[in-house]
């Protein structure tokens, strides 16, 4: 028994499920401390997890849908979620255990099937945004759906593909994001060699499964409500109308989500960066008619997924960068990304250099050196961004870290106290999105 333990946090022998346990057990073990000892004093209980969009989500499960042309409506969600409620029979307590059972499944498969390194899989399992998993939300059913498309790439399983695409259509607005990153997915592999119709055959497939997830919203929504396209007029109400993007970006959630949902910007805009490069280099390697190295699919289809993200966020939700991390980090997609990253060659200190200088620049779209943010003078704007950057670069260049371990494991602390911190928030009515 000591030496299997051994093997497995050093890295000899990989065991999914055993670390995804080990970690539920760290995780009860501290929230059970912390509320001991007064320093969180809200755990989620029936009445305080009714919060923000549990209400939308509760109410269709009481009522069903409907929709108004004039007001904030519940036909702006998908039904799947809320319909799994009502099959269940449970309340907010026992879908918020239901929720996480599935996500700790989910991440189980995921792991397993990509091989994510052992401390690896402990630091992605504390990232502060997966307290969605915990709640009333759409989060955990869709990481699951989510999951299982990707293990169908990976594998090549296009069963376990279609059931992913089915249930992330039926979840969340998944065919308008996921259809660009599909389309671009499977140009790059048909461009491969001997690759052609069965890019095609996955992409049609695809792309038809999205369409029959959106015709089974339509329906439901015009069965109930008299109006099949609710789930997209609906969207106005909530101030998701294409518009021009705004300065400075900020959040309604304050500093406390701020450098998540920064973060995740950051990640779109690098996904478009290298969605770019990969265009060029499928140029380049057909001008000069020589192979190149191809990009695993599900790393292309991810890289995807955080590009249109991005672009939604940018084009219809204006300033507002709110729920950015929630739809991106919240996601195997960023799960895969790390992965991908972390199996690259190492990095030289001018690359880092490089990295840093534009993330720095980046955050000039907070308004950092030029606008007051947040009341912050110069130096604390610094300071902020400055360890968010630090943050970032930690899980860019984790396999080159000194000291990985011991620094995995204080990321790991101080990833699941800011994760009680934002669900404590959560459970006490503060904007948590």
């Amino acid at each position: 028994m000591r030496t299997y333990f051994y093997s497995v946090f050093h890295g000899t022998r990989y065991a999914a499920w055993f670390l995804v346990a080990i970690h539920a057990f760290l995780l009860l073990a501290l929230v059970s401390a912390l509320y001991c000892f007064g320093i969180i004093r809200y755990i989620p209980l029936e009445h305080n997890l009714s919060q923000m969009d549990v209400y939308w989500y509760s109410q269709i499960v009481r009522d069903g849908y409907t929709y108004s042309s004039t007001g904030m409506s519940n036909a702006a969600f998908f039904p799947l979620f809320p319909y799994l409620w009502r099959a269940t029979g449970f309340g907010a307590l026992g879908i918020a255990v239901f929720n996480v059972s599935i996500f700790l499944v989910a991440f189980t498969l995921l792991a397993q099937n990509i091989r994510l390194f052992p401390h690896q899989t402990l630091l992605l399992l504390s990232t502060p945004v997966l307290l969605f998993m915990i709640v009333p939300y759409t989060e955990a059913l869709f990481f699951l759906f989510a999951s299982l498309l990707l293990i169908g790439l990976h594998r090549r399983q296009m069963l376990w593909f279609i059931l992913g695409l089915l249930g992330c259509g039926l979840t969340r607005s998944a065919s308008t994001i996921f259809t660009p990153g599909l389309l671009f997915m499977t140009f790059l592999w048909a461009a491969q060699p001997g690759q052609l119709w069965v890019a095609i055959r996955w992409g049609v497939t695809g792309l038809l499964t999205l369409l029959l997830s959106l015709g089974i919203v339509a329906y439901i929504q015009w069965y109930q409500t008299g109006e099949p396209w609710g789930f997209v007029l609906a969207q106005q109400h909530w101030h998701h109308v294409l518009q021009w993007p705004a300065y400075p970006w900020r959040t309604a959630s304050g500093i406390n989500m701020l450098w998540l949902d920064g973060a995740a910007m950051w990640l779109g805009l690098l996904s478009i960066g290298i969605c770019c490069w990969l265009f060029v280099r499928l140029l380049q390697r057909i001008l000069a008619q020589r192979q190149l190295p191809a990009v695993p699919s599900i790393v292309v289809f991810a890289l995807g997924y955080c590009v249109c993200t991005f672009s939604f966020i940018l084009l219809f939700q204006g300033y507002s960068i709110w729920n950015a991390s929630r739809y991106t980090i919240a996601t195997p997609f960023f799960v895969v990304l790390v992965w991908h990253v972390s199996r690259q060659p190492a990095w030289s200190f001018k690359q880092y250099a490089i990295g840093t200088l534009f993330t720095m620049v980046f955050w000039q779209m907070f308004g950092i050196y030029t606008d007051d943010f947040d009341n912050f003078n110069l130096g604390e704007s610094l300071w902020y961004f400055g360890l968010l950057t630090i943050y970032i670069f930690s899980y860019v260049g984790w396999r080159q870290l000194p000291f990985r371990r011991e620094i995995t494991m204080i990321l790991y602390v101080f990833n699941l106290v800011m994760q009680l911190h934002l669900l404590e928030s959560f459970l006490q009515s503060f904007v948590v999105q």
